[in-house]
């Protein structure tokens, strides 16, 4: 087998003094288009006087059918990569179909398509979540998150503002703003609430969730667990989901409780037996939303009998009773 040092000399000799000019570019289409016509193609071309040996050709052969590819995968991506690459965030679909052949518009009304058969390349949607949540989506290596007197907690997409009937006192302001929370020591710490910015207290929640502002809009944050830091001192979980009165429970691929009294009886089993398996959690394709009566939405990710926000907490008599309810 040949030596990887042996490359240059191997790819000089199959291109045989081939270049891959503008030139050399339009000459394959050109001989594309009269062969496709029936007409027979006669060329001088940069490599005629490479050895003649049958091998040798062959070689030469298999070149320009690769750097004609080459060339035409170049075109296509400089066309089709900045309509991709510039489609706005939540936009639906999130990203645009064609299959390839179909011309696009040029300035100046131009149009150029792609010397693929129509139908050859389909870009297809990407497949959103199947469950639904309330936490906002990570960016990077971190979601969004303020972290107050070592508590963490995850910015939600509802609600887009908190009213002035559930905002609390000011607890303090961020000090550190970075985006790499997990490096920052004590203090106020985001990543997406600018330094300075206020924090603050929401009524009735007991510390479960805080609020600040983010572009002009007071978002609320759910505490969360962050770099295996969960609880702190003799916090349950009761602690992590605030003292409001659950009105209604969704769990994913089970059902929705929507009896305030059932779903309180169900929080409160919950709340009584779920046991603390370890301080860190993660994201899951299942999701339990707690309803609470001052229209605050909290959630859980949730594997098996498993629940996650402030901790990865077991809990099977929960998963028991939800599914009794619904029957």
């Amino acid at each position: 087998m040949k030596r990887l040092e042996q490359l240059p000399e191997i790819t000089d000799e199959m291109l045989g003094g081939l270049q891959g000019t503008q030139e050399l570019k339009n000459d394959i289409l050109r001989d594309a288009q009269l062969i496709a016509r029936g007409e027979k193609v006669r060329r001088n071309t940069p490599w005629k006087d490479a050895a003649q040996n049958r091998a040798h050709r062959a070689r030469a052969l298999r070149a320009v059918g690769a750097l004609a590819c080459a060339l035409v995968i170049a075109v296509g991506v400089m066309i089709g990569a900045p309509g991709l690459l510039g489609k706005p965030a939540g936009s639906d679909p999130l990203i645009d179909t064609q299959s390839a052949g179909d011309p696009l518009p040029l300035s100046g009304g131009q149009s150029v398509a792609l010397d693929m058969p129509r139908g050859s390349i389909v870009i297809s949607q990407r497949s959103k979540p199947a469950y639904r949540g309330v936490w906002e989506a990570a960016e990077g290596a971190n979601f969004p998150l303020v972290c107050v007197d070592g508590r963490w907690y995850r910015m939600m997409s509802s609600p887009a503002a908190l009213g002035a009937e559930l905002t609390g006192e000011r607890i303090g302001a961020v000090d550190t703003f970075t985006s790499e929370p997990a490096l920052a020591q004590g203090g106020v710490i985001s990543n997406v609430v600018p330094e300075g910015e206020a924090v603050y207290a929401v009524k009735g929640m007991n510390g479960a969730v805080v609020a600040a502002n983010v572009n002009s809009a007071l978002r609320v944050f759910q505490r969360v667990s962050y770099g295996n830091s969960a609880l702190k001192g003799k916090e349950t979980l009761a602690d992590t989901l605030g003292g409001v009165q659950t009105i209604a429970l969704e769990l994913t691929g089970v059902g929705t409780v929507t009896d305030p009294a059932a779903a309180q009886k169900l929080f409160d089993i919950l709340l009584k037996n779920a046991q603390l398996e370890r301080a860190g959690g993660s994201e899951t394709a299942q999701s339990l939303l707690i309803g609470l009566k001052n229209g605050l939405v909290l959630q859980m990710s949730v594997r098996d009998e498993s629940l996650m926000a402030c901790g990865t907490w077991v809990c099977p008599e929960f998963f028991e009773a939800f599914k009794n309810e619904i029957k």
